[in-house]
């Protein structure tokens, strides 16, 4: 085990007696690598994602958060000021405190970063395959902090770029990548995982495809989400819609196969 991986079991087992209950484990192939995509609910959605799912998750992280002189700002913007309602110069002094741990651990564990000042950028994608074809899973939250809170969801309409990884995986691998819709609930400190769904290669990076396949992901987080709040009694078969789409068959992956002849 190497240093990453050990620091990664350390944390999650310090923080397991603060993990939620997880609902459809079993839709999990744990052999086969796949993406994570969650909901973010404020620093809640990441922090619980990797405590509860007992898994090795490669998180997608802002770069800013993965940068000591950057975090810092990042953070009081992000969490300190809306999350924990500390402004001023006593906010600002526990965003540092806060990042200076948050930031070592972030780049220990193998984090992802992020960086959106960048314009287009390949670096993360290049890394993302590269885990993917070690058999690795990685873990994302699409929201656009930039767009308006959604009320009743409590999300962010979702950026699409990550479902690019799909087709890049499948050139790479020949096989299809599993993505699975997983809602994280405070209310009800529990997290729902969905079968995998699966993008239509055939589409390629066709980007109306993609971003209809993105609204499907989103959409069946809601769901699930909204879901969660409702009751704290629940069990995985009070939850109809956690189904998925079956893996593409031969035929379709033929189909890929002479499209990219």
């Amino acid at each position: 085990m190497n240093r990453s991986d050990l620091l990664y079991k350390t944390f999650t087992s310090l923080g397991f007696p603060f993990s939620y209950e997880c609902i459809g484990l079993p839709h999990i192939r744990v052999r086969d690598p796949a993406i994570f995509v969650s909901n973010h609910l404020a620093s809640m959605g990441p922090v619980q994602m990797v405590l509860s799912l007992p898994i090795r998750l490669y998180p997608w992280v802002m770069a800013e958060m993965l940068d000591f002189q950057r975090a810092p700002q990042y953070l009081y913007d992000d969490f300190i000021r809306p999350g924990l309602h500390l402004q001023g110069r006593f906010g600002f002094f526990v965003s540092r405190i806060i990042s200076r741990l948050a930031v070592r651990l972030l780049n220990d564990i193998g984090s992802i970063p992020i960086d959106r000042s960048q314009g287009v950028f390949m670096e993360p994608y290049r890394r993302s395959l590269d885990l993917l074809c070690q058999g690795k899973n990685l873990l994302i939250f699409p929201e656009d902090s930039k767009l308006p809170l959604e009320p009743v969801s409590n999300m962010r309409p979702f950026m699409r770029g990550f479902v690019f990884l799909s087709p890049m995986y499948y050139r790479q691998t020949g096989l299809p990548l599993p993505f699975y819709p997983v809602a994280v609930s405070s209310h009800t400190n529990k997290i729902a995982i969905a079968k995998p769904l699966y993008y239509d290669l055939r589409h390629g990076h066709d980007r109306e495809a993609i971003a209809q396949f993105c609204d499907l992901l989103q959409n069946k987080i809601k769901t699930m989400y909204s879901y969660l709040q409702k009751t704290k009694a629940i069990r995985i078969d009070d939850i109809p819609f956690l189904f998925g789409q079956e893996m593409p068959d031969e035929e379709e992956l033929a189909e890929v196969k002479v499209g990219n002849r």
